[in-house]
């Protein structure tokens, strides 16, 4: 089967907690969308293919977008109202297109992670086709306390760890377990790891990084600006 390494870009965020007229993912840094930013990373690696899943209004808009700025070897296609929904898109079209079989993995990533690395994506595909399902993580650097106006429970923080994107595993196997759950745990599952673990499985992780953030807020994309403009400025004086 040829197609079995295949990116899963989710690009569906409304950008409601950016006060932004269009969705996150469409908002620029250094000049350039950030979904633009991040399908780079990706077409520097090796897959068979790469999907972006999109607002059905968005699909037509994000293509356009793409041969704005030369990104070729991604297809654009719509997603679902949430993340599974998105994911079960991607493996419907890739059955639809001959291109899904056992050996078909998936690694899905947020479209607003402009900074994940090719060591990241590399590791999530060498892992998952090692070992099995896998999350990026990297160590949690503040106290992590159960609660809501009063601390219920407080973690030993040497344990914990944040969870990031890229997630990384088998099509078949997450389209598997997600129709054997019930309703209540599909509620649950909201992050690929929880529905791996749901099942009883083991998923691996991978290290993260601390720039590969989600940019959610206004003041993540001050962050981004300054972040671009010094890796830009990095790469010039390596030259």
């Amino acid at each position: 089967m040829k197609n079995n390494r295949v990116a899963v870009i989710a690009a569906g965020g409304s950008g409601s907690r950016m006060g932004a007229s269009l969705p996150k993912q469409y908002i620029k840094i250094g000049g350039e969308p950030i979904i633009i930013h991040t399908l780079r990373q990706f077409t520097a690696c090796e897959f068979d293919r790469i999907l972006v899943l999109t607002p059905i209004d968005y699909v037509k808009y994000t293509t356009e977008l793409l041969k704005e700025y030369k990104i070729s070897g991604a297809t654009v296609i719509s997603g679902g109202k949430t993340r599974n929904d998105t994911i079960l898109k991607a493996i419907d079209f890739l059955r639809e297109q001959g291109e899904l079989d056992e050996s078909t993995i998936l690694l899905t990533h947020d479209s607003v992670r402009p900074f994940v690395t090719k060591r990241i994506i590399e590791e999530n595909l060498e892992v998952c086709a090692s070992l099995g399902p896998c999350t990026t993580a990297i160590p949690a650097t503040d106290t992590i306390v159960m609660g809501g106006a009063q601390v219920e429970e407080i973690f030993d923080r040497s344990k914990m760890q944040q969870v990031q994107t890229p997630q990384t595993f088998k099509a078949l196997r997450f389209e598997e377990i997600y129709n054997s759950l019930t309703q209540e745990q599909k509620e649950l599952a909201t992050d690929c790891t929880r529905l791996f673990t749901l099942a009883g499985e083991k998923v691996y992780t991978v290290l993260g990084d601390v720039a590969n953030i989600k940019l959610t807020y206004q003041s993540d994309i001050a962050f981004a600006e300054g972040y671009v403009k010094w890796q830009r400025g990095k790469t010039e004086s390596d030259k």
